[in-house]
């Protein structure tokens, strides 16, 4: 079968696609036929050995993916069936690949009016989005939400969950007009390109003068800095990535002034410690898929052989919504 491996941390171009021995499921494993393959930002993080865990080689990419249950491990207590349909989550990395053996308690049957791009957008995105509002942000209803990063894989989620939790006005911000214009097509009431000087104060304007109650921020650096010129007293910051690579620096005195606050996420804390409650995330991102109050922007779709191509446009942020592997 084939698969994509990297042995050293570089380049997109350290990515290679090889052809490997078919996995063969163990006691309490799933082997899966993928139809599609998420690409995150982490994955561009381990190949360049910046993310927050190590990454040992050689290794394989892709945090979750979607397809077939085509063999079962001996002695593996599941209610899934040969032939099921899957979501699956992969901790340990795997997707990129035409198969991979998973633990059979990573796998969710997906419904089959689920489009199988658009679903790999649940685990990771999904429920990062879901958790952000539902844990971290506080109640939202009747507040003004800015969301960094807006046409990306979660941001593009955020714009459309906090008009469905009853935000009263959503700011979209990116990098381009071309961004901003997906952004706007997913529900935001104003965009702003946080590329310009003084976007803060954009900001500020189309909230109708006033500073913003919540603010999510993935992109750090001066864009994180920069938030608090736009951030109302008493309002919160969730930060969940610094997707520019660049460090950001508050002095601790300015939250003592306004009464503000700053809140990490990080997805992978609720899946090793609140398991429960990402999976009742998971169960409420699906419904909405399936019911379509939640669209999947899936827009940059690339086979195994061009993974490359994938990393370089979404390091480069060249790509809106959610980017797709097929083998």
């Amino acid at each position: 079968m084939q698969q994509v491996q990297f042995n050293a941390y570089g380049t997109p171009e350290v990515l290679q696609l090889l052809e490997v021995d078919m996995p063969q499921p163990q006691t309490g494993e799933l082997l899966i036929r993928i139809e599609a393959a998420g690409v995150n930002y982490s994955d561009v993080l381990r190949r360049k050995n910046t993310y927050f865990m190590p990454t040992p080689l050689p290794f394989v990419l892709g945090a979750e993916a979607v397809g077939n249950v085509v063999d079962i491990g001996g002695g593996t207590e599941t209610h899934l069936k040969i032939g099921d349909r899957v979501l699956a989550m992969l901790p340990y990395g795997g997707g990129y690949a035409e198969y991979v053996a998973v633990a059979a308690q990573y796998c969710i049957p997906l419904p089959p009016h689920v489009d199988s791009d658009a679903a790999t957008a649940i685990f990771v995105q999904g429920s990062t989005a879901h958790l952000i509002l539902d844990e971290k942000a506080g109640d939202v209803r009747g507040k003004s939400v800015l969301v960094h990063a807006a046409a990306g894989g979660v941001g593009s989620l955020l714009v459309q969950l906090a008009k469905l939790v009853g935000a009263k006005k959503v700011i979209a911000a990116a990098s381009s007009d071309e961004k901003l214009a997906t952004a706007r097509h997913l529900g935001a009431d104003a965009a702003v390109n946080y590329s310009n000087s003084g976007w803060a104060k954009e900001v500020i304007a189309a909230n109708d003068g006033n500073k913003v109650d919540l603010i999510l921020e993935m992109v750090g650096g001066d864009i994180y800095a920069q938030c608090f010129e736009c951030l109302a007293a008493g309002g919160k910051v969730v930060v969940y990535g610094a997707a520019g690579g660049q460090k950001g620096f508050v002095h601790s005195e300015h939250f003592v002034d306004e009464s503000q606050s700053v809140e990490g996420f990080n997805l992978a804390f609720f899946i090793q410690h609140k398991m429960q409650k990402w999976q009742e995330s998971l169960g409420a991102v699906i419904g909405l898929v399936a019911e379509g109050k939640l669209k999947v922007n899936v827009k940059d779709i690339f086979p195994l052989r061009e993974v490359a191509l994938a990393h370089t446009l979404l390091e480069g942020r060249l790509t809106t919504g959610k980017v797709v592997l097929k083998p």
